[in-house]
């Protein structure tokens, strides 16, 4: 994790986004998944959708080791039972941001996470909220700040966590903007 947080979260889309979340600030809420599918990366075409991969729990350390962030883009999955097939177009188009949460249901899934540069940008979207609210417990360390999860459920205000100070931020995409007024 970096030394800031930004986040906000929207509740009619399920979906939170943040800058200062990393990959491997993730692993300990993906503990209960069978594993992830991944896709390193920019996104494919819609004839030629990018490959994924299909990674079991023990192989998350290792991929967290890895420089996320030189890949650029990224997306990840978490899937519950049978793994996905490697060829599964639904999946492949998921990944690819063309599909919308849907989805998600067929990997009995919690997330699916949209990132770039890792710990940069980060859209996590959610099917339930204390899948989520666990995921943030385990991701903020007391050094930045102490976020009210009831107040981010709400989806009200954006939120600026560092060095002990919660302040409200914009809710915005432009992660750049608020980075160059913060940083």
């Amino acid at each position: 994790m970096r030394h800031y947080l930004y986040i906000w979260h929207d509740p009619a889309e399920r979906m939170l986004v943040a800058s200062g979340i990393e990959f491997k600030d993730c692993i300990a809420a993906l503990g209960e998944a069978d594993g992830i599918v991944l896709r390193k990366g920019s996104a494919g075409t819609i004839k030629k959708p990018a490959a994924f991969h299909i990674l079991a729990p023990q192989q998350l350390p290792a991929l967290a080791l890895e420089d996320m962030h030189a890949w650029g883009s990224h997306a990840w999955a978490d899937w519950q039972g049978k793994p996905p097939a490697s060829k599964d177009a639904a999946v492949a188009e998921m990944l690819d941001h063309r599909a919308a949460l849907a989805p998600l249901p067929a990997l009995q899934g919690r997330f699916l996470a949209f990132a770039h540069d890792d710990g940069w940008y980060l859209k996590l979207f959610y099917g339930e909220w204390d899948d989520v609210a666990a995921l943030l417990a385990s991701t903020f360390p007391p050094p930045l700040g102490t976020l009210d999860l009831a107040a981010l459920r709400q989806g009200g205000d954006g939120y600026w966590l560092r060095d002990g100070t919660v302040q409200v931020e914009l809710k915005t995409h432009d992660i750049d903007s608020v980075l160059n007024r913060r940083l």
